[in-house]
């Protein structure tokens, strides 16, 4: 049986955070919609995903030697997607996104951007990321981003959206907020004797080892948290 084939564009990034877990977003000096980016570029002719991630790093970022540890996501992207331009040659593309690890502060400070290509990067909590990307491009950060948070299977998405069955953290539209943001005023003098117990948490493990966690639905979206119980609840 033959058939006719066809080239497409291939890409590759990376996810990369913080020790507090907020993602890294890079700013483009060349797009039009001021929409940001995670680090990365387009696969060369004759170059693995994998290379093209950890070449784009080195040269976006100035940083050598970054674990790429697994595959988070894979993406297709349609000739036909919504936000292509009226008129752009555009044949189709399918994305690789990297799991690049967390940076230690030293790493942080030792980024240096080619000015010409890259404005500025920032650390992102996953929903402020959503706001600077392209809608497309924030539905495959999160993906991959919970993929490693959960430390499920690579994702696999078409146009967006998940080919397979919604892992649990997309279902529920979990976010990770790291404590600074946290309404939960703290008491900072000794505790106080006979302190009533208010709430108590309990680490749940399944066979295999993984921590069992519930999505606590606040107003600013699903926060995941350990099992437990408000007192009078």
């Amino acid at each position: 049986m033959t058939g006719a084939r066809h080239a497409v564009w291939l890409g590759a990034a990376a996810i990369i955070t913080d020790q507090i877990g907020r993602v890294l977003l890079v700013h483009p000096t060349y797009r039009e919609d001021d929409r940001w980016l995670l680090p990365g570029g387009v696969v060369e002719a004759g170059e693995h995903p994998h290379d093209a991630c950890r070449r784009e790093i080195t040269e976006e970022l100035g940083l050598t030697d970054l674990p790429l540890s697994r595959v988070l996501a894979v993406h297709s992207l349609s000739q036909h997607r919504p936000d292509t331009r009226p008129g752009t040659p555009f044949p189709g593309e399918i994305r690789y996104v990297f799991d690049g690890g967390t940076l230690t502060p030293d790493q942080t400070k030792a980024i240096r951007l080619p000015r010409e290509e890259l404005s500025e990067f920032g650390f992102l909590e996953t929903r402020d990321a959503v706001r600077r990307l392209r809608p497309v491009d924030g539905r495959i950060m999160l993906a991959a981003y919970r993929a490693r948070l959960g430390g499920t299977a690579t994702a696999h998405l078409a146009d967006g959206r998940h080919v397979l069955d919604v892992p649990p953290l997309d279902r529920h539209d979990v976010h990770v907020r790291y404590r600074p943001m946290w309404d939960s005023p703290l008491n900072r003098a000794p505790v106080p004797e006979r302190l009533p117990v208010q709430q108590a948490w309990s680490w749940c493990f399944v066979p295999d080892g993984r921590i069992v966690l519930v999505a606590d639905l606040a107003p600013r979206g699903a926060l995941p948290m350990l099992t437990g119980v408000r007192a009078g609840s």
